[in-house]
């Protein structure tokens, strides 16, 4: 696969991580890149973990991981300085404290560590890997070793030809479900409409389609804002919406089949029958 198309994938599968799952990859991650050094810390106790989610004993490197996105910036903005001065108060010799998210900061974030948080810790080096900056991070290792990082393996199993393949749909209701599905996947697979559709119907599906397949490509350079994201999934949800207006409903493989489904997802619309008066 090429260092692009890896990339992407990683990155979609980051965004789905949240809490325990995203510290659970940030961990495999640690020990990938610092092999004999990394140590994973969990909280336990009346101290929890210390404000230290993983370090580096001997290259005194310590983490904090925070799954950020959708987060309001005042919390934010709070979970850091929190994190890093408890991180100050309960270590010795922190030489790096690395900031770990799977989103892409607001300004007003990254202001706020550049202008407050560095100039107040000098004697320390202050990180911040975002999503883009991790997954080119995680990107730099062999493809086996990236799946084992962020656990999806990429390759499409081979579906036995004498065997009936069943792929689980998920009805996607808004445009916040469908978004990691389109910016993981690297293809729109063939829309499958339903038979006796209207020709105005017909007219709307293949307008969703291309509006969807639109998104899908410009994927990537919607992802480097919060805001981007978000109107992107609200023009999804008005696209929803008027399909439901006309009782058809969006149906997608959401990759959880096997990991079958990681790189090309199926998506299909469905007419909603309607009870006879």
């Amino acid at each position: 696969m090429d260092h692009n198309s890896l990339r992407k994938l990683v990155e979609g599968q980051l965004l789905r991580l949240e809490g325990n799952s995203f510290q659970d990859c940030m961990d495999r991650l640690g020990l990938a890149l610092h092999p004999g050094d990394y140590q994973p810390v969990r909280a336990a106790g009346p101290k929890g973990d210390t404000k230290n989610d993983g370090y580096c004993p001997k290259a005194r490197v310590f983490f904090a991981a925070h799954a950020t996105r959708g987060e309001r910036i005042d919390k934010t903005k709070t979970k850091i300085r929190s994190d890093l001065d408890g991180c100050l108060r309960e270590h010795r010799d922190v030489k790096v404290w690395r900031f770990l998210t799977n989103d892409t900061l607001p300004g007003e974030v990254d202001q706020f560590i550049d202008n407050e948080l560095r100039p107040a810790h000098r004697d320390i080096t202050i990180e911040v890997w975002s999503l883009k900056y991790l997954a080119e991070e995680i990107c730099k290792f062999a493809q086996k070793q990236v799946e084992r990082i962020i656990d999806v393996v990429f390759e499409e199993a081979q579906p036995d030809p004498n065997t009936v393949q069943v792929v689980q749909l998920t009805h996607i209701m808004s445009g916040r479900d469908l978004w990691p599905i389109l910016s993981v996947s690297q293809a729109w697979m063939p829309p499958v409409e339903p038979d006796d559709c209207t020709r105005d119907e017909q007219d709307l599906i293949d307008g969703a389609i291309q509006t969807f397949t639109d998104w899908l490509e410009i994927s990537e350079d919607v992802e480097v804002s919060r805001s981007g994201v978000r109107d992107a999934q609200r023009g999804i949800d008005e696209l929803l919406e008027e399909l439901r207006s006309k009782s058809l409903a969006l149906y997608s493989g959401t990759g959880d089949s096997g990991n079958r489904w990681a790189i090309r997802l199926p998506m299909a619309i469905f007419k909603i029958a309607r009870e006879a008066s």
